[in-house]
């Protein structure tokens, strides 16, 4: 049977005395059904899963909630973590969401819908009933660019709230902008606090575009790794395991690989510009460079082709998708982790902060030309290739830098950690069940 999931809900009730927090608390986080079928799920580590982990550690119960098409009644399973995730159906009597215009279109790894705003109020009902049988107290709604902003106005009428902001800066078509301001501002009025991490573009975006205060919004990293799977190995062991030659310097990309079309999307990973640098970088001399590129998407074949086109066949190695468990290996038996994404700052995404916890700096994409190229933990290059190639080949050969940026990126990591993100999900959960 087809099934499609798209945001999820985690309950957390308290199962005994806490240092800051004796409630319930409810998470609830967008996940696409084009990137992990629901039967994989269970065993996925999101960010809103490691969260439950981290709450768990503190003495809290947790519990996902997850829409679907694919069920008539709420179905209750065990994650691998030890929460319970609830998948919830997204149709009842009350509030019916067509299903003609609901039809679902099935992707390579699972199934979505169109109209996805349609099923908002309807879903809300039903998770409304499973979290007064739950008795949560704490809606905390994990926020990305989708329909799903309707069930976090809706529920927050009824329970306390706080919206993790991670959607970014809104688009700049006038049209698609009015849309997702209209979508957006009604979780963001109707939250109490509004979770986001140092990013200074989305901050400015809530402050002037969507007219949240500064004041309420809460610093929180979203990315959260367990130190006890990410930290480092011996390098030269783990480079032996893998098959990399210790007398280059090994770069690694771990990143889901778009199809070459959304190569002009500003905000879109963009493997093939980073093989351009690269391939750049070693037509000016820089011989001792390698690719690794753990990595898979619609796009794989398209990039294969195009480190063929590029004549880069030699020094770029694609390994596809790699177990999650086993990246710290990679990371350990590399010199240098890119991320094909422009950033501002070194502070975003799941890869990065894997890296830094096995001490290994990180390279990516200037957002904007005047970002500074020195970053805590790795450094940024220009997206045009020859400039980009040319800050990257200085990196590399300078003597001891490399070493130096993989030590500010460990302590870095320490901010990414479970207990880290658990303590700080208590304060703000302690403040919003205030008031």
């Amino acid at each position: 049977m087809a099934t499609f999931f798209s945001p999820s809900c985690l309950i957390i009730g308290d199962e005994g005395p806490s240092q800051d927090l004796n409630v319930g608390v409810v998470v609830a986080e967008i996940l696409d059904g084009r990137f992990v079928p629901w039967e994989k799920s269970l065993e996925w580590e999101s960010y809103i899963d490691l969260y439950c982990l981290g709450l768990m550690k503190r003495g809290h119960k947790c519990i996902k909630y997850v829409p679907s098409l694919a069920v008539s009644a709420t179905q209750t399973y065990h994650h691998k973590f030890g929460h319970l995730v609830k998948r919830i159906p997204v149709y009842n009597r009350w509030l019916l969401a067509p299903r003609s215009l609901l039809r679902i279109r099935a992707f390579s790894l699972g199934y979505t819908t169109i109209f996805r705003q349609a099923l908002g109020p309807a879903f809300t009902v039903n998770m409304m009933r499973e979290a007064k049988k739950d008795g949560l107290h704490v809606l905390h709604y994990s926020s990305y660019y989708t329909s799903f902003f309707i069930p976090a106005f809706l529920a927050a009428w009824r329970l306390p709230m706080v919206t993790q902001y991670t959607g970014g800066m809104l688009p700049t078509n006038t049209l698609r902008r009015l849309f997702w301001k209209l979508s957006i501002l009604p979780s963001l009025k109707a939250s109490r606090a509004v979770l986001l991490g140092d990013y200074y573009s989305e901050i400015r975006s809530l402050i002037s575009d969507l007219g949240v205060s500064r004041a309420k919004q809460e610093f929180f990293n979203a990315p959260v790794i367990d130190s006890n799977v990410f930290h480092e190995f011996d390098k030269r062991a783990a480079q032996e395991n893998l098959g990399f030659n210790p007398k280059k310097k090994n770069i690694l990309c771990v990143t889901y690989i778009p199809p070459k079309s959304r190569r002009s999307e500003l905000l879109a990973k963009n493997p093939y510009l980073m093989l351009d640098i690269i391939e750049r970088a070693v037509r000016t001399g820089g011989d001792e460079i390698e690719l690794h590129v753990a990595g898979w998407g619609v796009g794989l074949d398209e990039f294969r082709g195009y480190v063929r086109d590029d004549g880069m066949t030699n020094r770029v190695h694609i390994f596809g998708h790699v177990e999650h468990t086993q990246l710290p290996v990679y990371y350990s038996a590399s010199d240098l982790l890119f991320v094909p994404y422009r950033l501002e700052t070194l502070n975003e995404g799941s890869a990065t902060v894997e890296a830094f916890a096995c001490g290994r700096p990180v390279a990516a994409f200037k957002r904007n030309s005047t970002d500074q190229a020195e970053q805590l933990g790795g450094f940024l290059v220009e997206t045009d290739p020859q400039l980009g190639a040319r800050t990257l080949l200085d990196r590399l050969r300078k003597p001891g830098y490399l070493e130096g940026k993989g030590r500010e990126g460990l302590a870095l990591a320490g901010q990414f950690t479970l207990d880290f993100a658990g303590k700080r999900l208590e304060e703000i959960y302690a403040k919003a069940v205030e008031g």
